[in-house]
């Protein structure tokens, strides 16, 4: 009896400490993180940035891999294959080249309540994401993957798109 106990604190303090250790299982954050990769997500510590890789429940059986595109109170508009934040583009690295972003239902323009985020995968075509669910609220945020030193990050582009409603 003392001995499981002590393997049930020892589990609890790891995750705490040391974080999930789990195993990529599809496709939609590929190339970033291959199926078969192991990843350790962190409790989320302090707010997250744009480009973070986060563990989310997006209420589907098991847990999914995202990275967070848009921030709380922002618009994001999903126009001719790109991500507009607040009608600046979003230059996106971890993207292959050739590889857009498109809506998956009819809207393409969100806008972010104060606890909401707008999540992606890096694989957009095979990606089940905030395209399709909306943007999720910050407690189905599970934890967060750290990137490789060196990653590349998201940054705005030049380009703005027209106001929304205008073609």
């Amino acid at each position: 009896m003392v001995a499981a106990l002590a393997a049930f604190i020892g589990v609890a303090a790891g995750r705490n400490l040391l974080g999930r250790i789990s195993v990529v299982s599809g496709h939609s954050m590929s190339p970033t993180f291959e199926p078969g990769t192991w990843v350790r997500a962190t409790r989320v510590s302090a707010d997250l940035d744009r480009g973070d890789v986060v563990v989310l429940d997006d209420g589907a059986s098991e847990y999914a891999i995202k990275r967070v595109v848009g921030l709380p109170g922002e618009t994001v508009h999903v126009w001719r294959g790109h991500v507009f934040i607040n009608k600046r583009i979003l230059v996106e690295p971890y993207i292959p080249k050739k590889v857009y972003t498109f809506p998956r239902e009819r809207q393409a323009v969100f806008v972010l309540g104060p606890d909401q985020y707008f999540v992606l995968g890096d694989n957009r075509p095979a990606s089940s994401d905030s395209r399709t669910y909306g943007p999720i609220e910050r407690d189905q945020i599970k934890g967060q993957i750290a990137l490789p030193p060196g990653a590349p990050h998201a940054r705005f582009g030049a380009m703005v798109v027209k106001p929304y409603g205008e073609s």
